[in-house]
């Protein structure tokens, strides 16, 4: 009995779709570094301005001192509230990161989205008590 053919085979793709397949691979490549080198630059030129960082021990009415510069900051360089959340949440320390990770987890689960003013409203709130 002579072999099957074309049965269950897939056809290889031609030279242009391989071409083709590439050039998309290459193009998400180029827009993944991309990305990636505009984070750097903002990172660099935030952290040029020498942002304050909040320890969680601070409390009480430096929470919203704190908030006060960071929005001041933020403003003067020209941020959107995207990469005002992830900057912030950069410039937490000891305690006051771990509370915000908890928190965050938290929100999360629930279905929230973190923007920055949910943010703000949950830093208030949870570190304005607390000294530790």
């Amino acid at each position: 009995m002579p072999p099957r053919r074309g049965r269950g085979r897939t056809t290889r793709p031609t030279e242009e779709e391989s071409r083709a397949g590439s050039d998309d691979n290459i193009q998400q490549v180029e827009n993944v570094t991309r990305r990636i080198g505009e984070m750097e630059l903002v990172l660099a030129r935030f952290q040029r301005t020498n942002p304050p960082t909040f320890f969680a021990a601070e409390g009480g009415a430096m929470v919203e001192a704190w908030l006060v510069q960071m929005e001041e900051l933020f403003d003067t360089l020209e941020y959107a509230p995207e990469k005002r959340l992830k900057l912030a949440v950069l410039q937490l320390r000891d305690n006051a990161h771990r509370c915000w990770r908890g928190t965050s987890r938290i929100l999360r689960d629930s279905g929230a989205v973190i923007t920055w003013e949910s943010f703000c409203e949950a830093f208030r709130q949870e570190l304005s008590g607390l000294v530790l």
